[in-house]
């Protein structure tokens, strides 16, 4: 039984990590120093900085900053329960898979979640993100 591509976890990572990752072949791939891992998808938290006007756009998209680089959410039309919800300033993740497009990679949604109501998950994430890279370093048979 396979999974396909929600087999492999969703990695959280940094606005940063996302605009570096390597493609390489076709597996996009997490590298700092001698450490590396492979990426499916992609678990990103941000504020909403801008977004389309039309919420029915087909090439509807978010623009997130986690507090140092943005990053651009694509396919946002079509995560679960709709987008009529999403306003700039809101604190959302977003999980998805990673796209490139031009010379930069957007993230391709497949999940939104706002998470503005509760401020630990804005003040927790870069430990977060911190904490997985670090448990990934120190156990690389998690990294596969």
């Amino acid at each position: 039984m396979s999974g396909g591509k929600f087999a492999q976890p969703a990695r959280k990572l940094h606005a940063q990590d996302i605009l570096q990752l390597q493609n390489i072949g076709d597996q996009w791939c997490f590298r700092e120093d001698t450490f590396s891992f492979s990426v499916h998808l992609i678990w990103a938290q941000g504020k909403v900085v801008s977004y389309s006007q039309d919420k029915n756009e087909v090439n509807y998209k978010v623009t997130l900053d986690d507090g140092g680089f943005k990053i651009t959410v694509t396919n946002c039309q079509n995560i679960p329960g709709g987008n009529s919800w999403i306003l700039e300033g809101q604190y959302v993740m977003v999980v998805g898979e990673i796209e490139q497009v031009g010379n930069t990679r957007v993230v391709q949604a497949i999940k939104m979640a706002d998470l503005s109501t509760n401020t630990v998950h804005q003040s927790t994430w870069k430990h977060e993100v911190a904490e997985i890279k670090m448990l990934l370093k120190q156990n690389p048979s998690m990294c596969r």
